[in-house]
């Protein structure tokens, strides 16, 4: 039986893994935060877990995490089980790029922030740690990012940003249609455009609160106005709000049965 945790900005989803997914508890992440590893425990033992998995909505470096911009704070792990650690979005990535078979792929979260992960060979990409980062990318401007630079992509779509700038939440502007027309839909697009171009993935995958209800087809198009010609990605969206915890599990099983270091 394997645990797979998604900690992200807003919310903690929690599933069990043996061959199936259950989803077992949500929290609100606030709240719960500082209880979590009391939390987590208790559930080992009631499931007589394994192993364990946690997606966790931060910058991870060489397994330490160095910040947790839309989250705040400072989280210890302390579990009695083996476990794994890594950014949400690249959690998603390999959940999802299993899901639809695909061996190179972009995974790309957009909720109360914006991340990516990077699956190439059917591996996660992680570089020194911080590979795909793209909510954090340079889009130009000034506006202030949550993590204290300026100009970032995640300033213009992601959850929080739409907020502040529209006085309205993302589901709003789903409701009317102008989430097409805004600055940062198209800033996004452009990014993924250039991380395709970097890249040059099967598929660009898209998930999330925002990221999982976009038109896929409006995407298409906008994202290949910034394509050249050869660059053929499938564009998908992934309307599962457990897929970070999924995902988190099936790096933790790799863990479980490989003892393979992360």
């Amino acid at each position: 039986m394997i645990l797979g945790v998604d900690i992200g900005g807003t919310n903690i989803d929690i599933v069990v893994f043996d061959g199936d997914f259950r989803h077992v508890a949500t929290y609100k992440t606030k709240a719960t935060l500082a209880n979590l590893n009391e939390i987590l425990n208790d559930l080992i033992e009631q499931f007589n877990v394994k192993a364990v998995g946690i997606g966790l909505a931060a910058w991870i470096k060489k397994g330490k995490i160095v910040k947790m911009p839309n989250i705040g704070g400072k989280f210890d792990i302390n579990l009695n089980v083996p476990f794994v650690l890594d950014n949400d979005a690249n959690c998603f990535a390999y959940y999802s790029a299993k899901l639809f078979g695909f061996k190179n792929a972009i995974g790309i979260t957009i909720g109360t922030g914006i991340g990516s992960g990077i699956v190439m060979d059917g591996r996660l990409v992680r570089g020194e740690g911080l590979a795909g980062e793209i909510g954090h990318w340079f889009v130009g401007g000034d506006e202030v990012c949550t993590c204290g630079g300026r100009g970032h992509l995640e300033a213009y779509f992601g959850g929080w940003s739409i907020r502040k700038r529209f006085g309205r939440d993302a589901k709003e502007l789903f409701e009317d249609g102008s989430i097409y027309g805004i600055e940062g839909f198209r800033l996004m697009c452009i990014a993924v455009a250039n991380a395709v171009t970097l890249l040059d993935p099967e598929a660009v995958i898209f998930g999330g609160r925002i990221g999982g209800n976009l038109d896929v087809q409006i995407l298409k198009t906008e994202i290949y106005r910034y394509l050249m010609e050869g660059f053929e990605p499938e564009i998908k969206t992934l309307k599962d709000p457990l897929a970070v915890a999924k995902g988190a599990c099936l790096l933790a099983e790799e863990l479980a049965t490989t003892c393979k270091d992360y």
